[in-house]
């Protein structure tokens, strides 16, 4: 079966896959360890997987843009938002929007990985009313 990954560099490795793992628990799918510029972690996120990599320290034959993110922001849909909501705030996470009934029919909240990125989790109200 074919797979969507979002993947991404990080020179916070060990803090991202903290926030994925042990923050979201996002269930970890594969991580490998070879030596310190080659290591990563998949991460299962509803339908796709996130694809965390170590930032190589010396020259690489991956492509990555240095900036921080911008403009973009990962979305993942969750059965019980609420649920997520509650777990994140006991974690201490970084809550940059409260839990909110959005108009489109989402009940979402946004939070801030290590990086930089934005993470919007959400739950189709219609199905939490069902």
């Amino acid at each position: 079966m074919a797979q969507f990954r979002f993947c991404y560099f990080t020179p916070k490795y060990e803090e991202t896959v903290a926030f994925f793992g042990d923050g979201l628990e996002l269930p970890l799918v594969e991580s490998w360890d070879r030596d310190p510029d080659d290591r990563g972690s998949l991460f299962q996120a509803a339908s796709g997987i996130i694809e965390v990599v170590v930032r190589p320290s010396g020259p690489s034959s991956h492509r990555w843009d240095d900036r921080p993110p911008q403009g973009a922001c990962m979305v993942i849909e969750v059965a019980d938002v609420d649920e997520v909501h509650r777990r994140s705030v006991s974690k201490n996470l970084p809550i940059t929007q409260p839990l909110t009934n959005q108009s489109w029919g989402h009940r979402s909240f946004c939070l801030r990985e290590p990086n930089g990125l934005s993470i919007y989790l959400f739950s189709e109200l219609s199905q939490r009313i069902a």
